[in-house]
């Protein structure tokens, strides 16, 4: 006997959808995902894993035309699938066709640039969404209060975050010996797990590492980013020094964040990223952007170093962290509690479940 039909909507290669849908159907949920597959990013995990995913239309979604097509589509679904629940993502997105389709209960889950860099006309789509939706749900309390100035009602919002798989994602092994199997030199390791987008900044890290590699001859950079397609970031300081790694196997991410000294993440605008989380549950110090999700839990110089988006900061941040062995030390340690102590990846899906049952009854 199957349990209540979920129909979640995204793009359903991206890993925090494929994520997402895995953890609802291991917990009793008849999954059906359907959205747009980002061609960056390697083919959807999810089909393997027996969830059925349906393809939206291939329109360009900012049209007018790609805005009926997808909302003709949802409908569609609704009447074939006829889904108990629908759990959309990024708001001006798929949240916005699904409120557009009638989809209810629907629960939309905002990512954070969907609503923070939005122009005017997708502010005006979200306070749409925030005020049609039956549940609003995002995973920083700086992003959901922006989510109630939308217009959600308090009652109708929940604080949820992605989590971090605390078994996969924990200290472990000797740092020069994962650099060697990852092809790594012995020096110093500087990680930017976060994508190329320039929401990302990755030219401040680069500017950043130029200082640093400068005042350390051994240091090195690792760009990690997920897509599986090259990208062209001009000419690289210490570029003997510089890797740039796109995909590799979710598993395989633990690696890089257990082989490095230290990780950046300068987003411009940001809520609660899985990758800050991932790397602190690691035991890697973590160098981050001020940003208002940061001071939710994270306590600077206890938990990270927190930094304005800038290469000198940035630069002498990553300096201190790894010349300073009592601070990086203290950072590992508190920052991998504070990991078990709030954003256990388990306790998060299974609120996440109780959010599902709560909307069905």
């Amino acid at each position: 006997m199957t349990g209540p039909r979920v129909l979640m909507l995204g793009t359903v290669n991206h890993p925090h959808v494929e994520h997402l849908a895995l953890a609802m159907s291991e917990r009793g949920f008849e999954l059906v995902v359907g959205g747009d597959t980002e061609p960056s990013l390697p083919a959807s995990a999810l089909p393997r894993a027996g969830v059925e995913v349906r393809q939206a239309p291939r329109l360009p979604r900012r049209t007018i035309r790609g805005l009926v097509a997808h909302v003709r589509w949802i409908r569609r679904l609704l009447r074939e699938l006829r889904p108990e629940l629908v759990h959309a993502h990024w708001f001006p997105g798929f949240g916005f066709f699904a409120a557009l389709a009638g989809a209810s209960p629907l629960i939309v889950m905002a990512w954070g640039s969907d609503v923070y860099r939005a122009n005017v006309r997708q502010e005006l789509v979200n306070r749409y969404v925030a005020r049609r939706a039956d549940l609003v749900m995002t995973d920083s309390a700086a992003l959901l209060g922006r989510l109630r100035r939308l217009g959600a009602r308090p009652d109708r919002t929940m604080l949820v975050n992605w989590g971090v798989d605390l078994e996969r994602f924990r200290p472990a092994g000797d740092r020069a010996a994962l650099r060697e199997r990852l092809g790594l030199g012995p020096g110093p390791l500087v990680l930017s797990p976060r994508s190329l987008a320039p929401v990302y900044n990755i030219p401040t890290i680069l500017a950043a590492f130029q200082r640093v590699g400068d005042d350390l001859p051994d240091a090195q950079l690792v760009l990690k980013h997920m897509a599986v397609t090259d990208s062209r970031l001009g000419e690289l300081p210490h570029p003997d020094r510089v890797h740039l790694v796109g995909h590799v196997p979710y598993e395989t991410m633990a690696d890089y964040y257990r082989a490095a000294d230290v990780c950046v993440s300068i987003a411009s605008s940001d809520s609660s990223p899985r990758s800050a989380w991932e790397a602190l549950a690691c035991g890697c110090p973590l160098v981050v952007s001020d940003l208002p999700w940061v001071h939710e839990l994270i306590e600077p110089d206890r938990h990270a170093v927190v930094v304005p988006i800038d290469s000198a900061a940035v630069a002498a941040a990553i300096e201190r962290v790894l010349s300073d062995q009592p601070l990086a030390a203290r950072l590992a340690a508190e920052g991998r509690i504070l990991v078990e102590q709030h954003r256990d990846s388990r306790a998060e899906m299974d609120r996440l479940a109780d959010a599902y049952r709560a909307l069905l009854r």
